[in-house]
């Protein structure tokens, strides 16, 4: 019986992946490939590096990509355009477009378009399409302004026991660790800047007495009982994305990147492919995709060797 159900539900995945592509197909002859990435399980990081695909699909294909993100959260119908300009893409157009949606790429026949990337490969295909809202930009800039000119600055992402299920928790004490000896090893840091979704990540790190100061965004939503926020339908999805982006982007400025396993901190490497990253765990096998796969292989922090 167990059997048969998994043989119908593979059966089920490849009928989805056969009619959703060939719709997107036949939407696409007007030249445009008009997907909505429609699911409540993935966060901002997960959903970026799926576009991403899409883009490389879309670049050897000739179409030109357009994108929602749509959630069961309905407060809104533009949470991409939240986040995100087109180049070259007249609202005219994008008004008229019919969007398919799928959950992720998976839902789509066309596989192994992930194989052909690259971070620089990512970097140029986003920069080609797409630009960052000029709000999120503005917001960056300041921050930047404010706290990184004239700095060295150690930039730490670090996601706890929301992420258990996909790689190995780093206790804090491990964290504060790796933290201190990169200080001792990397004098010319001068500010350390943390991300987290954790409220109690911050607090530990900020009462531990470091030669270099501490800095963090001030997030709307933060985890105060180790859950995934953006997995809460209570949590405004606008309100958690722009968290998210915000970080990311400030997380690619940082002269290091010390970091835990997680898709948004990815993103940050593929927006600043010559960041200098350190990564503390790595997902299991089962779920270690592009671009994880690439940065856990990377050896661009040469002179900080910690075990």
């Amino acid at each position: 019986m167990l059997n048969m159900l998994r043989f119908l539900a593979r059966i089920k995945k490849k009928c989805i992946r056969f009619l959703k592509s060939g719709l997107l197909e036949q939407r696409a002859r007007k030249g445009y490939y008009a997907v909505d990435i429609d699911t409540d399980v993935m966060g901002l990081g997960a959903r970026i590096v799926n576009m991403i695909e899409i883009l490389s699909y879309c670049d050897i294909k000739k179409y030109i990509p357009v994108f929602k993100f749509s959630y069961r959260e309905k407060v809104n119908e533009d949470y991409f355009g939240e986040l995100f300009s087109y180049k070259n893409l007249p609202v005219s157009i994008l008004m008229t477009l019919q969007f398919t949606k799928i959950r992720d790429t998976s839902d789509l026949k066309w596989k192994n378009y992930d194989k052909k990337l690259s971070l620089t490969i990512a970097k140029d295909l986003f920069d080609k399409y797409f630009s960052f809202n000029q709000a999120i930009l503005d917001e960056m800039d300041s921050f930047v302004r404010k706290w990184f000119l004239g700095k060295h600055v150690l930039g730490i992402h670090y996601r706890g026991s929301d992420k258990i299920t996909e790689a190995p928790c780093v206790p804090l004490e491990s964290l504060h660790k790796h933290v201190i000896e990169i200080l001792e090893k990397e004098p010319s840091i001068n500010l350390i800047f943390i991300s987290s979704d954790e409220t109690a990540v911050i607090h530990s790190l900020m009462s531990l007495q470091l030669p270099v100061s501490v800095v963090c965004r001030q997030d709307a939503i933060r985890s105060e009982n180790g859950k995934q926020i953006h997995l809460q339908r209570q949590n405004s999805k606008t309100v958690i994305n722009r968290d998210a982006i915000v970080n990311c982007l400030l997380l690619s400025k940082c002269n290091y990147l010390l970091k835990t396993a997680s898709l948004l901190s990815d993103c940050s490497v593929i927006f600043n492919p010559t960041l200098k990253v350190l990564v503390l765990n790595a997902p299991y096998e089962h779920v270690t995709w592009w671009p994880t796969s690439e940065i856990n292989k990377m050896e661009n922090w040469h002179n900080v060797t910690i075990s």
